[in-house]
């Protein structure tokens, strides 16, 4: 029987929201944490050196919420300030341009408190587009394919648990998330929630690497720790073009970034690699040649060199005819000119069609 509790009551919840330059979207993030049917105990905001009105806006808000002001040095630092003073017992984390659905903090708090064995616990979410239109089920747009999570956790179980004030069950899945995330991102920041008492000083949002940041730091979470997935959206996610990103990159630098956030955990996970080298060789060769034909594009023979050898050292068993065209591509003197051209014009062709 679920115990009702007085809902105006805080709940032992740290939010962590970091901005820069979203001086109207940082207040209806912020607007949607404090319409929470069970408010938090606290929400710090991580100004990252916002040349906006972001500092007048925040500072609206009075002693609602606490402000910590840094020069420029991106969101990993942001969230890690933040984690320097937060005083609650769970973590909930809110990116600047998201919303929460009012009942997000009671529901998720509710099932973590049920289950004391999660690291952290995290949800699905809704996408909104720039013409108003919703898309429910967003983590599926994130793959080709239906999310299986039977194929994804492991030491998988599944339940439908009464949740807080919710009418219906929830559909939470259990297990281990660590090894699929070697592979892929499944964690939105804005649909979890985490214990803090799960975090050591290895466990932190990485700096400088804008695209894994969050990425690693719950793969870090979920090698200790089983985590959970409510099948239910709790966040609204806004997608497209109106909204501005804190971050601008070529596919390139992704596949940069991912390659030195498996060289930062996965690589040095000695029980890990004991048992998943292979799996291990597999992602990180795909990711070298994925990087060799993005410097092709570019125009950047010579890393495409590089990044071909780094491919081979591994003995990949797979994609030898690829790998050799690229190679032949890397070694023919303006290839690389010819094929940025080439990509130039499909794309301009492509937005003339639309």
């Amino acid at each position: 029987m679920t115990v009702r509790r007085d809902h105006e009551s805080p709940m032992d919840v740290s939010v962590i929201i970091p901005t820069y330059n979203r001086a109207g979207l940082v207040v209806e993030a912020i607007e949607s944490v404090l319409r929470q049917t069970r408010p938090p105990r606290e929400i710090i905001v991580v100004d990252d050196g916002s040349t906006d009105n972001t500092q007048q806006v925040l500072a609206s808000f009075g002693n609602r919420i606490s402000v910590i002001h840094q020069e420029n040095q991106g969101v990993g630092r942001a969230r890690n300030r933040a984690l320097e003073v937060a005083q609650g017992r769970y973590l909930a984390f809110l990116d600047s341009d998201d919303l929460w659905m009012e009942h997000k903090l009671e529901w998720q708090i509710d099932l973590m408190e049920r289950f004391p064995q999660l690291g952290f616990l995290f949800s699905d979410f809704v996408i909104t587009g720039d013409g108003g239109q919703v898309t429910p089920k967003g983590l599926s747009t994130w793959f080709n394919h239906p999310v299986e999570w039977n194929q994804v956790l492991d030491d998988l179980s599944v339940t439908a648990v009464p949740c807080a004030s919710r009418e219906e069950p929830v559909k939470l899945y259990i297990g281990r998330l660590y090894h699929a995330l070697l592979a892929q991102p499944y964690v939105l920041p804005s649909c979890a929630i985490a214990r803090s008492r799960c975090l050591t000083p290895e466990i932190r949002f990485a700096e400088g690497d804008p695209h894994c940041s969050d990425w690693e730091f719950f793969a870090r979470l979920a090698r200790v720790h089983p985590v959970g997935f409510m099948d239910v959206e709790t966040t609204i996610n806004r997608g497209g073009r109106a909204w501005p990103r804190l971050t601008h990159m070529s596919a390139a630098t992704k596949v940069r970034c991912h390659l030195r956030m498996i060289g930062a955990v996965w690589r040095r996970d000695d029980d890990y690699l004991s048992l998943h080298r292979k799996e291990v060789d597999a992602v990180e060769a795909d990711l070298w040649l994925q990087l060799a034909k993005y410097c092709m594009v570019e125009a950047d023979r010579r890393e495409a060199r590089l990044a071909l050898g780094r491919w081979q050292a591994l003995r990949p068993t797979r994609n030898w005819s690829r790998a050799a065209g690229l190679a032949a591509l890397a070694l023919l003197p303006g290839s690389g000119a010819f094929l940025k051209k080439v990509r130039a014009l499909l794309a301009k062709e492509a937005h003339a069609a639309k």
